[in-house]
């Protein structure tokens, strides 16, 4: 065998390794959030019943809220990504919260018009999502439940 040949059939072998630790690491950094919700159910020591109902509830209410946050990551661009998590760590290490701390990244990100409109509407989807899944696991579980989950349920008026 040539020298050539062999140099051929070693980057195809390095080829064929590498790829499947490449393309799984495209999804890296994009999350389930119902996965990280099932996870905050897990460690809050509820009921196994109770438990299995919300999780029921998340496994039905989960495909929908994933494509809304996929619709959501989608709008930006990679670049906009990176400027919007850099602005993000900046403001919290200054300290930063709230409206100031959401004007310093949308400052960073500098989203063209039809971006805005684009991710204005994906993320009042993600939001109904969100609400949809907080309010049918609020059935299920009570007001300490769901904050040892860390789910945020509206107080009744007096």
């Amino acid at each position: 065998m040539s020298t050539l040949s062999r140099f051929v059939i070693g980057c195809l072998f390095c080829l064929i390794c590498i790829s499947p630790a490449v393309a799984a690491k495209k999804n890296k950094g994009q999350r389930n959030p119902a996965d990280q919700i099932k996870k905050k159910l897990a460690e809050a020591d509820l009921p196994t019943d109770t438990l299995e109902k919300a999780k029921k509830i998340v496994d039905e209410n989960g495909p929908k809220l994933k494509e809304a946050q996929a619709k959501v990551n989608g709008v930006l661009t990679a670049e906009q990504q990176t400027a919007k998590k850099q602005a993000r760590k900046s403001a919290k290490a200054s300290g930063k919260k709230g409206k100031q701390a959401k004007a310093e990244i949308e400052g960073a990100v500098k989203l063209t018009a039809e971006q805005k409109t684009k991710l204005a509407s994906a993320e009042s989807e993600l939001k109904s999502a969100r609400a949809n899944l907080t309010k049918e696991l609020g059935g299920v579980l009570s007001r300490d439940q769901m904050a040892k989950v860390g789910l945020k349920t509206k107080k009744k008026k007096a």
